[in-house]
């Protein structure tokens, strides 16, 4: 029964475990604000490290020597090519310099710059005057209001054509004309087998003789015969030539021939200028020798100023439609594609002012009826 009685000793203290535990905890958060003070004020130290340069691209494979002499002797032939073609170019131009006569030189120059002969140049700043113009078979030109032709009898008015229908017409008419010498200018159609020009166009060439008439319409060149000239002389007097070419029946589209207009009346200039023809890439082929190759007709518009000399039997019409050096022996055409004129000589003075001459039409009608040439005639009304 000893044993189940309790025991009397005294319990152990418990305050150095408590004691242990604080001092613990206060070393730990110590420790804790020593880190964060650190961690938060501690230098920060950049370090940059540069890393090595990239490696040189690998330099490009050299040219290939042959390639580089097969250019160069490719650019040397290029050259050589446009220099001849601009030679060639060159020396049309210098053909068609001559082809619009001015007042004072109505005739151009011959290569070796004398005057053609029996011309006489016309005192400075006004025409020569004249009374009458002798034509082949040494009759006077009739004058122009009894033009001996009648109008058809189906028709007393002619209608106006649209502008497309007259640029048509003029294409397929017109022509660019060169002569065995060289000279050049235009023509148009007046016979499905005749074409007309100035007579200074096919410079010295006489009956007889041969001249080169093409156009883009046409497709390629042929060689025409001289059969009739006016006598050479002054910008008003006679300047008429005809060619005889044989096309392909239905090619051609010639020009009926009606009297001068009245002042302010619409006409159209066309030819063959050389200051616009030049940017013409067919003249180039034409140059060196390809008949196929002709550039495109040059239409310009304008209005008739006034038709000078009528009373003296030699109508000339003064126009403001632009023509130059190329455009001698074209057309001027009313606004029903009748040539009322053909285009023949400009005059200027010191002040660069310039007047457009064409030879009318009743007077060039008159000449190839005293060359026993057709002429088909309109004495309509164009309205």
């Amino acid at each position: 029964m000893a044993e189940n009685q309790p025991t009397n000793e005294p319990s152990k203290p418990r305050w150095p475990l408590i004691l242990g535990a604080l001092v613990g905890g206060f070393l730990l958060i110590a420790a804790g604000l020593a880190l964060g003070w650190y961690l938060f004020y501690r230098p920060i130290v950049n370090v940059a490290v540069q890393l090595p340069a990239p490696p040189p691209p690998p330099a490009p494979p050299g040219p290939d020597a042959a390639q580089v002499k097969a250019m160069e002797e490719q650019i040397e032939k290029q050259k050589a090519a446009n220099k001849q073609i601009e030679d060639q170019i060159a020396l049309l131009k210098e053909r068609l310099r001559a082809d619009v006569c001015t007042i004072k030189d109505p005739l151009g120059k011959d290569p070796a710059g004398k005057a053609p002969p029996g011309s006489t140049p016309a005192p400075p700043g006004a025409l020569p005057e004249r009374k009458s113009e002798a034509v082949p078979g040494g009759g006077p030109a009739p004058r122009a209001a009894v033009v001996p032709t009648a109008a058809p009898a189906s028709a007393a008015k002619a209608g106006k054509m649209t502008a497309g229908d007259l640029a048509a017409a003029l294409e397929q008419a017109t022509v660019l004309v060169v002569s065995e010498r060289g000279d050049s200018g235009a023509g148009f159609f007046v016979a499905p087998n005749l074409v007309i020009t100035n007579r200074h166009v096919i410079g010295r060439t006489v009956p007889g003789g041969e001249a080169l008439v093409l156009s883009k319409h046409l497709k390629t060149g042929y060689l025409g015969r001289v059969v009739a000239t006016s006598q050479p002389g002054q910008a008003t007097q006679a300047d008429f030539a005809v060619i005889q070419v044989d096309v392909p029946p239905g090619t051609a589209r010639p020009l009926p021939i009606a009297a001068e207009p009245s002042a302010l009346s619409e006409v159209v200039a066309a030819g063959y200028p050389a200051i616009a023809i030049a940017q013409d890439r067919n003249l180039r082929r034409l140059a060196a020798g390809d008949l196929k190759a002709s550039p495109q007709v040059v239409l310009t518009k304008g209005t008739v100023s006034a038709v000078q000399n009528k009373e003296r039997n030699a109508p000339i019409i003064l126009h403001s439609a632009d023509i130059s050096a190329g455009n001698s022996g074209g057309p001027l055409v009313d606004a029903c594609g009748r040539a009322v004129g053909i285009n023949t000589f400009i005059a200027t003075n010191q002040q660069a002012t310039k007047a457009n001459y064409a030879l009318g039409g009743s007077w060039l009608a008159a000449f190839l009826r005293a060359a026993s040439k057709p002429v088909d005639w309109r004495a309509d009304a164009c309205i």
